[in-house]
């Protein structure tokens, strides 16, 4: 059987003119489960921030995909594919996806100590190229980051400070 880096290979290279078609691309394709009966996760993502991914979007790519993997046999037998937006933490892959939340928050983990003996940091994404990041915590220290470095990366949800003000009664 072939490895699961093969296979995503092979889902990746099925999938990714599927998404193209309804202005989409594959943001990651994750294997897990048994091996008999795998579970397939493809993550949608949109280009542009102002076009959502919505429950249409992910029921017609999943069955044009599923379509796909089922007519070149990629899983070899039964599988449950599960197609969707990666939610608001979403992971940040390649140099494009961490130069679209350039000034925003994120959380990458190394795999290794990259800086200061840390593996972690969350901190507004200052740059980001071909080559790495860089990220500023909140006490202001900054570390460059190469992409090949990187274990995983997040965006993170900031919710909006302030809130709702209340009324003041009289």
């Amino acid at each position: 059987m072939a490895s699961d880096v093969s296979r995503v290979s092979r889902i990746v290279a099925i999938a990714e003119p599927i998404a193209a078609e309804h202005g989409l691309e594959v943001l990651d394709v994750e294997i897990s489960g048994s091996g008999s009966s795998p579970l397939v996760r493809v993550l949608l993502d949109s280009p542009q921030e102002s076009r959502p991914i919505g429950i249409d979007d992910c029921r017609a790519i999943s069955e044009r995909l599923g379509d796909g993997l089922d007519a070149y046999d990629v899983l070899h037998g039964r599988y449950m594919l599960e197609v969707s937006s990666p939610g608001l933490n979403r992971p940040l892959k390649r140099p494009e996806h961490f130069q679209r939340v350039l000034g925003r928050k994120v959380r990458v983990r190394t795999k290794h100590a990259a800086v200061d003996g840390r593996r972690t940091w969350l901190g507004r994404l200052e740059e980001a190229d071909d080559a790495g990041v860089t990220v500023a915590d909140e006490s202001g220290v900054t570390a460059r980051i190469a992409l090949g470095d990187i274990e995983r990366a997040n965006l993170e949800f900031e919710f909006e400070s302030g809130g709702a003000k209340k009324k003041k009664k009289r």
